[in-house]
This record gives C-alpha cells, sequence and structure tokens, in this order.
C-alpha cells in the first residue's frame, strides 16, 4: 500500500472481511449443491465457517471420486486461510502486540496491511479455486449419480 493509506490496517481488515464473506458465500453454494444432491435441506448457514467445511469436506469425501481429490485440497486449504484470518484480525483489533505466531510454523507473523491484504488475496483466490471446482468437476458428477440413481 503506499501513499496517504499507508500503514492504514482499516482498510486492509475490510478487504479480509469483504473476501472472506464471498467465500462463505461460495462455501454456502457448494453446502446447497452436496445437500440437495443428499435430498437434505441447505440448513445451518449461520454455523461458523469451519464447520461448513468440514462438512462439506465429509460429503465429498463419501462421494470416493478421484476426481474431487483437489476439491477436497482446496478446502483444506481454506481452513488454514480462515484460521489464518481469525487470528490476524484478533491481534489486530483486541491485542496490543503487532505479531501473530502462527500455528502451523510457530513463527510469529506480524500483523501490518501488507500481511493483511496478502491474505485477502490468498482467500480471494482459494474461493475462486473452490467455485471453479464445484462448477467443472462437482457438479457433472453429482448431475451424473443422480441419474443414475433415478434409473
Amino acid at each position: 500500500m503506499s501513499g496517504m493509506y499507508e500503514g492504514d490496517i482499516i482498510r486492509p481488515l475490510g478487504l479480509v472481511t469483504l473476501y472472506c464473506g464471498y467465500a462463505e458465500l461460495v462455501i454456502d453454494g457448494l453446502l446447497d449443491s452436496l445437500t440437495s444432491f443428499r435430498g437434505l435441506e441447505g440448513q445451518k448457514r449461520l454455523r461458523p465457517v469451519g464447520q461448513k467445511l468440514a462438512e462439506a469436506r465429509e460429503i465429498i469425501e463419501g462421494l470416493h471420486s478421484e476426481e474431487l481429490s483437489e476439491l477436497i485440497q482446496k478446502l483444506d486449504e481454506a481452513v488454514v486461510l480462515f484460521d489464518r484470518r481469525n487470528a490476524l484480525v484478533h491481534n489486530a483489533i483486541f491485542s496490543s502486540t503487532s505479531t501473530v505466531t502462527s500455528l502451523a510454523s510457530g513463527r510469529d507473523q506480524p500483523v501490518t496491511p501488507e500481511a493483511l491484504t496478502s491474505l485477502a488475496h490468498e482467500i480471494f483466490n482459494i474461493k475462486e479455486h473452490i467455485d471453479t471446482k464445484r462448477q467443472r468437476d462437482l457438479e457433472p458428477i453429482l448431475t451424473a449419480m443422480q441419474g443414475s440413481e433415478e434409473k
């Protein structure tokens, strides 16, 4: 970030929040596809995103399709990013420290506008990957499975 907003942490926090909202909409859409395939109602939208990701992963694993392994990997990456979001945002808002210790590496990560902006872009990218994998890989598999069940 440059110019008059350099060092401003509010705008990057807003970007993280916005992109997380977009990502959660994609995750809700994924769950809607999966639950309608299983004959369940799309429910519990108010659950934490980690629970939604875990449910989606469980259902997709149960489909036993090698084609969906990359989608499962992207869901796992999303869990890590949302955990990182929680740590960074919590520290940026509630703590007097300017670092967060990463659970994965054990290293301190600075809470900076750049770190937040980087996270926002990673979340946006994972959202795009999940949505693309849902449309290109999962939906055709679900359609084929529903067609074979109707016969």
